[in-house]
This record gives structure tokens, sequence and C-alpha cells, in this order.
């Protein structure tokens, strides 16, 4: 875990969201940030709980509106960028280890998400899904979960894809190199039933628990821009 987060430093932070959404994620993994922030659209309530923050790119771009917005991350550095740049909404931040039971909260959550914390983790896709395991007693009766992860197993990478997996993997920012569709649709599925997972490159995209308001999916259309 240490390894994972310790490379989100003030000064890593500044240039994240223009190499990671900016570059990375069109060039390599495939799947452009404006993809993702369809799914927070698609899938944000106005009670929220965002598990792994970054730099709160997605709820800076889809939020419109929220009753309470609670950021969690073991990162301090990474807690500290989001809520200033969330703070028109008034977020609270949770310092947490997602792998370790999360504090209890009397009033659960709507919506929670989980974006590009799974590849990151350390074990088995098993292992890593502890962590949902741990967000589900926060989560209020027809809450969705949703989120995206980078696969490493399975996959078609390109040059800079396979650069950037082997660079990550060897560092220890990622865990992901057996991290494959099959074992994250098995792991969600075994714990909310139904999981509607869209692949985008590298990138596996879901919505596993079941909608509110008997919406029937959590993916909005999508035109490949």
């Amino acid at each position: 875990m240490a390894k994972a987060h310790a490379v989100y430093t003030p000064f890593a932070l500044r240039l994240y969201d223009l190499v990671v959404h900016g570059l990375s994620s069109r060039v390599a993994w495939r799947c452009p940030t404006s993809r993702l922030t369809a799914l927070y659209e698609a899938n944000l309530s106005a009670n929220h709980l965002e598990a792994g923050v970054g730099t709160g790119l997605f709820l800076d771009r889809a939020g419109t509106h929220f009753d309470r917005l609670v950021l969690a991350d073991i990162n301090t550095h990474c807690l500290d960028r989001a809520v200033r740049r969330l703070a028109r909404f008034q977020p609270r931040s949770w310092q947490a280890n997602l792998l370790a039971p999360l504090p209890p909260d009397p009033a659960p959550f709507d919506s929670v998400g989980l974006t590009f914390v799974l590849h990151c983790l350390p074990g088995t896709m098993a292992e890593k899904l502890v962590a949902v395991d741990h967000l589900k007693p926060l989560m209020g009766e027809g809450a969705t979960l949703f989120g995206a992860t980078i696969l490493g197993h399975g996959i078609e990478p390109n040059a800079a894809a396979r650069a950037l997996l082997d660079l990550y993997n060897e560092k220890g920012v990622f865990n992901n190199r057996a991290d494959d569709l099959e074992s994250l649709a098995r792991g969600l599925e075994s714990r909310f039933g139904r999981v509607e997972i869209e692949q985008h490159g590298l990138v596996a995209l879901f919505t596993p628990a079941e909608r509110r308001g008997g919406i029937a999916s959590g993916f909005p259309p999508w035109d490949g821009h």
C-alpha cells in the first residue's frame, strides 16, 4: 500500500490531470476521460462517498449538487487537493485505508465511487475486492457502487501501455499484472448479484449495485468520443 500511494506527492498531483487524464487515459489506456466523466454523470447521487479521490477531477466535472459529499483516501495530499478543488460542495474528508474496516457512519450513502483504485491495491483481485466489502456497510438500500480499473491481464496493450504497465508495476504504483475482466466480474457478482461492465481499451467500467429508481443501466449512451 505504501508504494502504491507514495507517488502522489503535492508536486506529482500538480501534473496528475495532464499526465494521467490528459495523456495516459487516451493514448495508453484508450479510455478517454470524457467516458469516465459520463460514468459519473450517470451515477452520482446527492449523497455520495468517493473512495480514492485522485485530484477530484471527476466530481469537479460531473457534480452539480451534493447534500453530503465525503472523500476517503489513504493519502493526505490527495485529500487536501480534492477538498480545495471541491470546496464549493463543502466536502468532508476521511483518511482511510480501504483494505481495513472503515469507520461507521450513521447515515448510509446513496452512491459510492471507486475509480482507478483497484489496480493500485496489492494482492489478487479477490484480495483487492475486500475494499468493496468494507464499503458495502456504508451503502444504503438500492445504493449504487460504480467505478473503473485498469486491467493488466487478458488485454491487448499498445506500446505506450506496455511501457507504463512495466514501469508502474515495477515501482509498485500499480499491482495489476493478474487483474482481468473475468475475476473482476466474478468478484463483483458474488457481492451484488447483477453486474454491468463495459471495457474501453484497458479500462473496465463497472456499476455492480442495483440502480435506484428502477433505472435499467448505469451506463449512458456512448458515441466513442
